[in-house]
């Protein structure tokens, strides 16, 4: 008898198989496009797998998140080394902001509270290891402590220092970045060099 390629994947290859495939969908098409049988057709398993493995969209989608934030972590990790202050604070935000705009469907899937369970501990944790260090460099500015996994509410001055790394982050997903300079087509080198303008504006 023949083996498919269902029968060929162990329990965590299939996992594994799932989110790929979850990660390539949303990466052309948004999350708006995304769907369990497309996974599956794209896995290359029958259509109740992901249910089986996941059980529901919510915990496939969850898992995305999660190494979409264990992807932005390694990206964040090491960007402001030998800096500090407010330099620090530009560093991590412009690797923030091309994060978004070069994983813009990810990106966005990562703050869709009404997609994911954000009470997921394995996810939680990963998007605590990932923020840290832009969290430490603007809780530096402010002379704060850096927040603890199990923060109750995060202090207003440090939400204020962070906000405008989510900001410049969701304009760069939604092709703002570009709308504010006269050239319709603006490449990438040139967001970084507006962006890097914008940071030195707000912490000089």
């Amino acid at each position: 008898m023949t083996k498919t390629k269902r029968d060929s994947y162990h329990h965590g290859d299939l996992r594994s198989a799932l989110i790929s495939a979850a990660e390539e969908i949303i990466a052309a098409e948004g999350v708006e496009g995304f769907t369990l049988r497309k996974a599956a057709r794209k896995a290359g398993v029958s259509p109740g797998a992901p249910t089986h493995h996941f059980g529901s969209m919510a915990g496939l989608l969850t898992q995305v998140a999660r190494r979409s934030y264990e992807a932005l972590g390694k990206q964040l990790a090491g960007a402001a080394e030998g800096l500090e202050g407010n330099a620090a604070l530009r560093a991590l935000t412009a690797v923030y902001v091309r994060f978004a705009r070069d994983n813009t469907g990810r990106f966005r899937l990562m703050g869709r509270t009404d997609l994911i369970e954000l009470e997921d501990d394995d996810l939680r944790a990963a998007a605590y290891r990932a923020m840290r260090p832009l969290a430490a460099a603007a809780a530096g500015t402010r002379g704060l402590g850096v927040p603890t996994p199990e923060f109750e509410r995060l202090d207003p001055r440090l939400i204020a220092a962070i906000a405008p790394a989510h900001g410049l982050a969701h304009l760069a997903t939604e092709g703002r970045l570009a709308a504010t300079m006269r050239s319709g087509e603006v490449d990438a080198q040139a967001q970084d060099a507006l962006v890097d303008e914008v940071l030195r504006a707000l912490w000089p």
